[in-house]
Protein backbone atom coordinates (compact mmCIF):
# COMPACT_ATOMS: atom_id res chain seq x y z
CA UNK A 1 0.00 0.00 0.00
CA UNK A 2 3.26 2.51 0.69
CA UNK A 3 3.61 2.30 -3.32
CA UNK A 4 0.45 4.56 -3.70
CA UNK A 5 0.70 8.26 -3.35
CA UNK A 6 -2.08 9.91 -1.21
CA UNK A 7 -4.47 11.00 -4.00
CA UNK A 8 -4.62 7.31 -5.50
CA UNK A 9 -7.67 5.08 -5.54
CA UNK A 10 -6.41 1.71 -4.06
CA UNK A 11 -8.48 -1.55 -4.39
CA UNK A 12 -6.13 -4.01 -2.25
CA UNK A 13 -5.03 -7.13 -3.20
CA UNK A 14 -3.16 -9.58 -0.68
CA UNK A 15 -2.16 -11.74 -3.74
CA UNK A 16 0.15 -8.95 -5.46
CA UNK A 17 1.08 -7.58 -1.76
CA UNK A 18 2.75 -10.50 -0.97
CA UNK A 19 3.99 -11.42 -4.52
CA UNK A 20 7.79 -11.70 -4.88
CA UNK A 21 8.13 -9.61 -8.10
CA UNK A 22 6.84 -6.28 -8.74
CA UNK A 23 6.71 -3.34 -5.86
CA UNK A 24 6.24 -5.21 -2.92
CA UNK A 25 7.29 -5.39 0.36
CA UNK A 26 8.50 -9.07 -0.31
CA UNK A 27 10.45 -8.13 -3.42
CA UNK A 28 12.22 -5.32 -1.57
CA UNK A 29 12.87 -7.99 1.93
CA UNK A 30 14.17 -10.45 -0.63
CA UNK A 31 16.68 -8.47 -1.81
CA UNK A 32 18.30 -7.79 1.62
CA UNK A 33 17.82 -11.69 2.37
CA UNK A 34 20.48 -12.44 -0.97
CA UNK A 35 22.78 -9.73 0.36
CA UNK A 36 22.65 -11.02 3.92
CA UNK A 37 23.46 -14.79 2.44
CA UNK A 38 26.46 -13.37 0.55
CA UNK A 39 27.51 -12.27 4.41
CA UNK A 40 26.79 -16.04 5.89
CA UNK A 41 28.39 -18.12 2.96
CA UNK A 42 31.54 -15.80 3.09
CA UNK A 43 31.20 -16.42 6.62
CA UNK A 44 31.42 -13.02 7.64
CA UNK A 45 28.43 -10.93 10.13
CA UNK A 46 25.95 -9.18 8.18
CA UNK A 47 24.82 -7.04 10.79
CA UNK A 48 28.51 -5.88 11.76
CA UNK A 49 29.69 -6.13 8.39
CA UNK A 50 30.45 -1.84 7.79
CA UNK A 51 30.00 -1.40 4.23
CA UNK A 52 32.32 1.25 3.91
CA UNK A 53 35.02 1.55 1.27
CA UNK A 54 37.02 3.16 4.01
CA UNK A 55 37.26 -0.19 6.03
CA UNK A 56 38.22 -2.23 2.58
CA UNK A 57 41.76 -0.48 2.40
CA UNK A 58 40.83 0.32 -0.91
CA UNK A 59 43.26 3.09 -3.23
CA UNK A 60 41.29 5.74 -4.82
CA UNK A 61 42.73 3.94 -8.24
CA UNK A 62 41.15 1.12 -7.57
CA UNK A 63 37.76 3.05 -6.43
CA UNK A 64 37.79 4.47 -10.12
CA UNK A 65 38.50 1.63 -12.11
CA UNK A 66 35.85 -0.33 -10.04
CA UNK A 67 33.10 1.99 -10.45
CA UNK A 68 33.91 2.77 -14.25
CA UNK A 69 31.17 0.20 -15.04
CA UNK A 70 27.72 2.10 -15.02
CA UNK A 71 25.80 -0.31 -13.39
CA UNK A 72 28.43 -0.03 -10.31
CA UNK A 73 27.99 3.95 -10.19
CA UNK A 74 24.62 3.15 -10.31
CA UNK A 75 23.86 1.30 -7.07
CA UNK A 76 25.94 3.19 -5.48
CA UNK A 77 24.26 6.51 -6.15
CA UNK A 78 21.25 5.31 -5.52
CA UNK A 79 21.90 4.18 -2.08
CA UNK A 80 23.53 7.23 -1.58
CA UNK A 81 20.43 8.84 -2.02
CA UNK A 82 18.54 6.73 1.04
CA UNK A 83 18.90 9.71 3.58
CA UNK A 84 17.45 12.05 1.02
CA UNK A 85 14.50 10.35 0.15
CA UNK A 86 13.47 10.02 3.85
CA UNK A 87 13.51 13.61 4.49
CA UNK A 88 11.85 14.55 1.06
CA UNK A 89 9.04 12.03 2.52
CA UNK A 90 9.04 13.24 5.65
CA UNK A 91 8.85 16.78 4.07
CA UNK A 92 6.08 15.71 1.50
CA UNK A 93 4.13 13.54 3.86
CA UNK A 94 4.60 11.17 0.69
CA UNK A 95 5.61 7.67 1.84
CA UNK A 96 5.17 6.36 -1.80
CA UNK A 97 8.84 8.53 -2.80
CA UNK A 98 10.33 6.15 -0.30
CA UNK A 99 8.27 2.82 -1.27
CA UNK A 100 9.93 3.41 -5.05
CA UNK A 101 13.30 4.35 -4.17
CA UNK A 102 13.40 0.95 -2.12
CA UNK A 103 11.82 -1.29 -5.33
CA UNK A 104 14.50 0.70 -7.71
CA UNK A 105 17.61 -0.37 -5.03
CA UNK A 106 16.72 -3.86 -4.84
CA UNK A 107 16.09 -4.07 -8.84
CA UNK A 108 19.40 -2.62 -8.67
CA UNK A 109 20.91 -5.12 -6.17
CA UNK A 110 19.52 -8.23 -8.00
CA UNK A 111 20.93 -6.80 -11.21
CA UNK A 112 24.27 -6.46 -9.15
CA UNK A 113 23.52 -9.97 -7.75
CA UNK A 114 23.52 -11.81 -11.01
CA UNK A 115 26.26 -10.21 -12.84
CA UNK A 116 28.89 -10.51 -10.03
CA UNK A 117 29.50 -13.79 -8.27
CA UNK A 118 30.99 -12.24 -5.36
CA UNK A 119 32.70 -14.98 -3.20
CA UNK A 120 34.41 -16.60 -6.04
CA UNK A 121 35.77 -13.20 -7.47
CA UNK A 122 39.46 -14.51 -7.77
CA UNK A 123 40.80 -10.32 -7.27
CA UNK A 124 40.68 -9.53 -3.67
CA UNK A 125 40.72 -6.18 -4.09
CA UNK A 126 37.74 -6.70 -6.63
CA UNK A 127 36.13 -8.77 -3.77
CA UNK A 128 36.54 -6.16 -1.02
CA UNK A 129 34.53 -3.62 -3.36
CA UNK A 130 31.75 -6.37 -4.35
CA UNK A 131 31.61 -6.94 -0.66
CA UNK A 132 31.84 -2.68 0.26
CA UNK A 133 28.88 -2.59 -2.03
CA UNK A 134 26.37 -5.20 -0.69
CA UNK A 135 26.73 -4.49 2.60
CA UNK A 136 25.92 -0.69 1.70
CA UNK A 137 23.12 -1.71 -0.30
CA UNK A 138 22.02 -3.87 2.65
CA UNK A 139 22.38 -1.44 5.37
CA UNK A 140 20.30 1.30 3.01
CA UNK A 141 17.30 -1.48 2.34
CA UNK A 142 17.34 -2.49 5.82
CA UNK A 143 17.04 1.18 7.18
CA UNK A 144 14.24 2.37 4.29
CA UNK A 145 12.42 -0.82 4.88
CA UNK A 146 12.65 -0.08 9.07
CA UNK A 147 11.20 3.67 8.09
CA UNK A 148 8.46 2.32 6.38
CA UNK A 149 7.79 -0.25 9.34
CA UNK A 150 9.00 -2.86 7.02
CA UNK A 151 11.01 -6.37 8.83
CA UNK A 152 14.08 -7.14 7.30
CA UNK A 153 14.03 -10.80 7.97
CA UNK A 154 17.21 -13.16 7.95
CA UNK A 155 15.63 -15.78 5.85
CA UNK A 156 12.39 -15.95 3.46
Amino acid sequence: MLKYTKPSVIAFDFKEALSFEGETGPYAQYAVVRASNIFRKGGMDAETFTGELSAAGLSEEELKKFLAADELWALWLAASKTAYVIDQCIATTEPAYLAKHVFQLAQLFNTFYHRYPILSEADEERKKFLLATAGVVRRELVRALGVMGIEAPRVM
